[in-house]
C-alpha cells in the first residue's frame, strides 16, 4: 500500500486488500500448480502478536523440528 500511494497510484487500502484476497483465491484454484501450504506446514496466526512474539514462536518452532 504504502509503495503504491509512493508512486502516486490512488489505492485505498480496502480495494488493495480485495484485490490480494481475490488473487490468492484464483491462484489457490487453478488447476496447474494452485497454490497451498505444503502438507507439513505449520500455520502461525499473528494476529494481535508483537513481532517479537511472532519470532520467537518461529525459532520455537524451528528448533522443535531439528533446524538450527
Amino acid at each position: 500500500y504504502k509503495q503504491l500511494k509512493e508512486k502516486g497510484l490512488g489505492v485505498t487500502l480496502a480495494a488493495l486488500l480485495r484485490e490480494i484476497e481475490a488473487r490468492d483465491v484464483r491462484d489457490a484454484g487453478r488447476a496447474v500448480a494452485p497454490l497451498k501450504p505444503a502438507t507439513d506446514a505449520v500455520s502461525i496466526d499473528s494476529t494481535g502478536m508483537p513481532i517479537e512474539v511472532v519470532v520467537a514462536k518461529v525459532l520455537d518452532l524451528a528448533r522443535e523440528h531439528g533446524m538450527r
